[in-house]
């Protein structure tokens, strides 16, 4: 029996230089920053968002170093960087109560005994209580047995980890929801998380006023002689 392929990563799924794909995403490498900025002078009407390689892991999973992504969607750009389709990341619903059900049983029991302990120390409000009372009504040990997320992630990502623990995210726990629809969902939150965690390892996600802000930057370092985007390899192309 032949050995079962290993997938590509996403970073070595070529995508076409400077290209408009069909869900309005272009992909671009800028090795400078005059490349960048007028790329963005030329283009900056026509997108909204964009995602940004960075150069600080050891080994790239979905973008290179000066590697971009531009698009008028957080799903759309997302979906490009993952090489959605080809890099067989995809999603499905872990079922909690069936694969974990002693913490599934405890997250119920310990939701009620926070509300009883805050009762008795006199630090629960209406509206404390008004949240408990509308969370109660949605999930439910019938309702809320496990959750959708990203599966297959390439380069040992845990599908449970994806998501930084300090951003709050709407957890999509309907089974029944469409598949397209979760993979939506999923995809403008990993935008999200990007956005709001800064730099995400090897990935940065922008909207126009922060790439304008990147490139003020980089500016500004340029203008005080220090080390800048793209530096060493506009010395490389001029030897």
């Amino acid at each position: 029996m032949k050995p079962k392929k290993k997938p590509l990563l996403p970073v070595d799924i070529k995508l076409p230089e400077r290209v408009l794909l069909e869900d309005g995403v272009m992909f671009a490498t800028l090795r400078t920053l005059d490349e960048l900025e007028q790329f963005w002078e030329e283009h900056k009407g026509q997108f909204e968002l964009a995602c940004e390689g960075k150069g600080v892991t050891s080994g790239q999973t979905f973008l290179r170093e000066y590697e971009w992504v531009f698009g008028t969607s957080k799903s759309a750009v997302v979906r490009t960087v993952m090489r959605w389709g080809q890099s067989g990341i995809g999603c499905d619903f872990y079922d909690w109560a069936k694969h974990d059900p002693r913490m599934h049983e405890c997250f119920f029991h310990d939701r009620d005994a926070y509300r009883g302990s805050r009762i008795e120390r006199g630090k629960w409000s209406d509206k404390d209580e008004a949240e408990y009372l509308a969370d109660c009504a949605r999930r439910t040990p019938e309702t809320y047995r496990g959750w959708w997320r990203f599966c297959d992630l390439p380069n040992g990502y845990a599908p449970d980890d994806w998501f930084n623990p300090g951003i709050d995210h709407e957890e999509l726990f309907d089974p029944k929801m469409a598949l397209a629809e979760v993979a939506e969902k999923l995809h403008e939150q990993t935008f999200d998380d990007w956005k709001q965690h800064g730099v995400w390892e090897e990935i940065e996600a922008h909207d126009r006023a922060s790439i304008d802000e990147t490139i003020r930057y980089w500016r500004n370092e340029q203008a005080a002689g220090e080390s800048y985007y793209g530096d060493e390899n506009e010395a490389a192309s001029v030897s």
